[in-house]
């Protein structure tokens, strides 16, 4: 049969038509190819959830995981508002009215703390003012002799007043301090700053707004220094882990390996030097999109560093970490405990702690393979002294953990000190109370329920790392490794 006339002249095929031609059934596989390809695409991005499963929770109203989002959306909200709010007051920073508020909170807390503790302080009885006064006569105040207040103040001009001296005394701190924000010398209501910066970036992680989270986290690195060797925050830490979540390389490359050239934290060096050989790996077989990926890397604005480079500035930095990663297999029996150290709330205090918290994150996994062979050459070079830029000095292992064990022992030894100081001076404390007279009058069981307190409240304190169980454990499995031949 012919094809029928169609109406408009369109280009469309028309329900006369009865068979396709060759064209005809290649456009509708690539259109249904394509399709195809957007639906895998949208599953894996939610995580391949069913259809029915997904349709359930569209038309399903206020489930766990609805209020959840939501919750976390309202908080990522009210944060940001905070951060806006607190980034004005940094740009027009008053220090008078800064201290007033200062003292009016300072009231408030011992207010509060007075009402909890039930001795609310006495009011004092200021001293009546003239306005009280009753006077007679000619000792009349002028308003009430004259048909005029003299004492009136136009409300404009002094408005006018208060405001030019606040303009005169305002400073914008954010660009005062930039690049010091992390120094104990400049106003608390900075370190909030950075702290609110922190808590969006994390928020909007969680969140998967992954712009959001950048540009807080790269506010908070211009704001503290990027040549700034002790950052108070972990957003160059944080920032370099959402790089290589999301494999943008390129980016994590810029990051460590110009940015923060002189960083010496084991995140950002180990990490960039695992980009850089992944990258030098990868570059004969990449395709096209990788390729697309990694052109802005290749073609800095300095000029490039090589992945060698890059494992002697990683090396330099924490050698400690460079024996774990070349020795992964061996050294992963022997520590234990390592998620301690991830999960603690200050962060790492020692190069070991920094070195086992990396290796025991899921990037350590990433190194296994040709990245922890090439790193495991230029270590066995450096110990033997025929690397040209590492020495063995800058391998050796042995005296940085007697160095790291006698501070240790020394800190212990101090927050003993300080324990036994603090338990005596309350004893005398309680002594003097008359505490021993009703420590006589305790039965046993007063007694035994007061320790049972104490044992609870010492069990809810955050305990130190133990570093010492560290470095026994790390010393065990370096000899594991000279037993075996590898460090020849």
């Amino acid at each position: 049969m012919g094809k029928g006339s169609r109406k408009g002249g369109g280009g469309g095929k028309s329900s006369s038509d009865v068979c396709w031609s060759g064209a005809d059934h290649a456009i509708h596989n690539e259109e249904r190819q394509r399709k195809l390809e957007k639906k895998k695409i949208k599953q894996s991005r939610e995580g391949h959830v069913s259809q029915k499963e997904r349709r359930t929770r569209a038309l399903t109203h206020g489930t766990g995981e609805k209020r959840e989002d939501l919750r976390l959306n309202l908080h990522l909200t009210k944060t940001k508002r905070d951060l806006a709010a607190m980034k004005e007051r940094l740009e027009s920073y008053d220090p008078v009215e800064e201290a007033e508020k200062e003292k009016a909170a300072a009231a408030k807390r011992k207010l509060d703390q007075a009402q909890a503790e039930n001795t609310t302080p006495k009011k004092k009885k200021g001293r009546k003012g003239p306005e009280t006064w009753k006077l007679r006569g000619a000792a009349r105040p002028a308003h009430e002799v004259y048909d005029f207040d003299v004492r009136y103040v136009d409300p404009h001009a002094e408005a006018h007043k208060k405001a030019a001296a606040r303009a005169q005394r305002s400073q914008n701190l954010l660009a005062i301090y930039k690049g010091r924000f992390g120094s104990d010398t400049i106003p608390s209501v900075c370190r909030d700053y950075l702290g609110l910066l922190m808590q969006v970036g994390h928020l909007s992680i969680e969140g998967k707004q992954f712009k959001s989270a950048r540009q807080a986290w790269l506010e908070c690195i211009e704001l503290e220094g990027d040549d700034d060797d002790s950052p108070v925050t972990s957003a160059r830490e944080s920032l370099m882990r959402m790089y290589l979540d999301l494999k943008r390389f390129d980016a994590a490359l810029r990051l460590g390996g110009e940015r923060l050239a002189k960083d010496t934290s084991v995140w950002i060096r180990y990490s960039t030097a695992l980009v850089a050989l992944s990258n030098s790996s990868d570059d004969g077989d990449d395709d096209d999109a990788n390729k697309k990926n990694r052109k802005s890397a290749k073609t800095p604005s300095s000029p490039p560093i090589s992945p060698q480079e890059h494992l002697v500035n990683a090396i330099r930095c924490n050698p400690l970490c460079a024996y774990y990663l070349s020795f992964y297999d061996i050294f992963k029996d022997f520590i234990e405990y390592a998620e301690e150290i991830a999960d603690a709330d200050d962060g790492p205090q020692s190069s070991l702690e920094e070195a086992i918290e990396y290796c025991s994150s899921p990037q350590a996994q990433q190194w296994q393979g040709a990245p922890a062979e090439a790193l495991r050459n230029v270590l066995l070079d450096a110990r033997k002294g025929t690397h040209g830029q590492l020495g063995p000095s800058d391998a050796e292992w042995e005296q940085r953990l007697k160095a790291l064990e006698q501070e240790f022992e020394s800190r212990k030894t101090l927050s003993t000190a300080t324990a036994n100081g603090k338990s005596s001076e309350e004893e005398e404390e309680a002594e003097m109370a008359g505490g021993s007279n009703d420590t006589d009058s305790l039965t046993p069981e007063t007694e035994d329920d007061d320790h049972e307190g104490s044992d609870e409240a010492a069990d809810d304190e955050p305990q130190p790392i133990d570093l010492g169980m560290y470095i026994g454990m790390f010393r065990t499995a370096m000899e594991m490794v000279g037993e075996e031949g590898h460090l020849k």
